[in-house]
């Protein structure tokens, strides 16, 4: 074998070696770093103080720290109970800026029939498109038992909290934009800036008396002006 062929054998038999040792480094890396394997935490500390539900205390290292315990299954709920509140509130807004926005469109107010288009809202996916984009898989079986690794869900909840406050954002922007144009679009046809509220009263039986009603629409609000104007 003359020293033109040693060569590259040489220099291929290297770059194997070094492949074949990247790649175990890399196997023992994966199976010794579970991210999902419960560690055990050091929770034990000189108790110095309590500030709320927060312990104030040093730890064997001789570290002053604020501590504060949860269960993962408390965790979680309190989690998952934010997001159904900001759901609410997402869901609140958003229908509220749906309304303003066929109101603006009536031609009693100056619209041409045509809901305003908003390109930021309109193209919005759906929450729970959102939640299931952000990336949690469940294995059922036959008894509907669905399992999930704790961390993802936890993460998952987190990201969608994130999201669903960008959400509430952008629809409360649009939404006030949209009702001040309606304000002056109503006030421009003798209408008040804002919807009509109920009013009403209770007797001395505790029975309540409906005066007017709450403003459900617009043709609500124009026999409303009329009767006014009538009297």
């Amino acid at each position: 074998m003359t020293s033109s062929t040693r060569l590259p054998l040489a220099r291929f038999l290297v770059v194997s070696m070094i492949m074949i040792v990247t790649a175990a480094l890399f196997l023992m890396l994966a199976c010794s770093t579970n991210r999902h394997e419960v560690k055990n935490l050091e929770t034990n500390l000189e108790t110095k103080g309590q500030v709320g539900d927060r312990t104030v205390g040093i730890t064997s290292d001789n570290e002053l720290i604020l501590q504060e315990e949860r269960t993962a299954a408390d965790e979680l709920r309190i989690q998952e109970s934010i997001n159904e509140q900001l759901l609410g509130s997402y869901e609140t807004e958003r229908f509220e800026l749906k309304r303003c926005r066929v109101d603006i469109s009536d031609p009693r107010l100056g619209g041409n029939g045509v809901i305003p288009p908003i390109s930021e809202i309109d193209r919005m996916k759906a929450p729970e498109t959102v939640r299931e984009e952000i990336g949690l898989a469940e294995d059922g079986q036959v008894k509907v038992v669905k399992k999930s690794y704790y961390k993802d869900k936890l993460q998952l909840e987190r990201a969608y909290q994130k999201s669903l406050a960008k959400m509430i954002d952008i629809t409360a922007r649009h939404k006030e934009e949209c009702e001040y144009k309606m304000g002056q679009a109503r006030r421009a046809v003798g209408l008040p800036s804002q919807r009509y509220t109920g009013n009403g009263y209770f007797t001395n039986g505790d029975v309540w008396i409906q005066g007017q009603r709450v403003e459900n629409s617009l043709d609500d609000a124009f026999e409303f002006k009329a009767r006014q104007e009538s009297h």
